[in-house]
């Protein structure tokens, strides 16, 4: 289940990486009860818990590289 400590780890992420890919976007747009919201509505749709602090960074950098094509 998503919590605080993992959106945390997902913004420390964005900003130790701010320079790769669209990192940034997340570093600057993103706060940790949107980045928890975000979590928790996946968690909803896909009916599978994030356990794992690197599931959802995973998670972010999917949402990173789907921007990326879209742009």
């Amino acid at each position: 289940m998503a919590n605080m400590a993992m959106a945390q780890a997902v913004l420390e992420h964005a900003h130790q990486f701010y320079d790769v890919d669209n990192w940034y976007v997340v570093a600057e747009c993103w706060d940790a009860w949107s980045v928890l919201e975000e979590l928790d509505q996946q968690e909803e749709k896909t009916r599978v818990a994030f356990h794992l602090e690197t599931a959802a960074i995973a998670h972010f950098a999917k949402l990173i590289a789907q921007r990326r094509t879209v742009h």
